[in-house]
């Protein structure tokens, strides 16, 4: 803001307010100081005003209330920082609770422990007796393949974790994909999910928490079924 004399007989440089030193990041320490060199420029400027010429006072009026809602916006900011804080420890509280259940979530790759076995859910809108699925493991490479049967409605698929060469898969994640056919060889669109024990939560900064189950990361907006461990 740039506030110059009025009387043509003061001499008065013209002062331009700016900002706040940067070794402050406060923005309300900012604003104060801006504010405070205003109202000294103010007082200097209605001192040496041409008292048959006064001053418009509506450009003023007009700078305070300028301050007044940079102001408001600031202290506004500052809440909803408040508030941002406070629901994301709220979510990491809630987030904890899931540790030790047992859930089910969108996806298509889960664990495979060692010696043990890897489930999905499927979902099939409609029966598909002609369902070829793929089980691949974290490179891409494919280890194991079957043809299902699947009948309409909500069903799980257990792989006891070997390969079809016949040889013990290592402990890892793999993935599931499926080419679920009608009798007559049209395609149904089926879907997986994963099951399994929740072992842990990651607090992620910008996805917010995430459970996790082995290597499995699982985001709170993928849970479809939470039951007891």
């Amino acid at each position: 803001m740039t506030v110059s004399s009025a009387n043509p007989g003061v001499t008065a440089p013209t002062t331009t307010i700016l900002p706040a030193s940067s070794s402050s990041s406060d923005p309300s320490n900012q604003l104060a100081g801006n504010f405070n060199t205003f109202l000294t420029l103010l007082t200097t400027q209605l001192q040496n005003q041409d008292p048959l010429s006064p001053l418009d006072t509506n450009q003023f009026t007009q700078q305070l209330v300028e301050f007044s809602s940079v102001e408001q916006q600031i202290q506004t900011n500052q809440t909803l920082s408040s508030l941002l804080t406070v629901n994301d420890a709220n979510q990491q509280a809630s987030a904890a609770a899931f540790i030790g259940r047992g859930i089910t979530a969108d996806g298509s790759s889960t664990n495979l422990v060692s010696g043990g076995k890897a489930t999905w859910q499927i979902t099939a809108p409609a029966a598909a007796p002609n369902t070829n699925v793929v089980i691949t493991d974290s490179s891409g490479n494919q280890v194991y393949s079957q043809q299902i049967s699947l009948s309409s409605g909500v069903q799980n698929f257990q792989w006891d974790g070997v390969e079809t060469s016949g040889q013990s898969a290592p402990a890892g994640m793999y993935t599931m994909t499926l080419d679920a056919r009608a009798a007559d060889g049209s395609s149904v669109a089926a879907t997986t999910n994963v099951q399994g024990t929740v072992d842990g939560v990651v607090f992620d900064p910008t996805n917010g928490p995430i459970l996790t189950m082995g290597t499995l990361k699982v985001p709170l907006s993928s849970l479809e079924q939470v039951v007891a461990a």
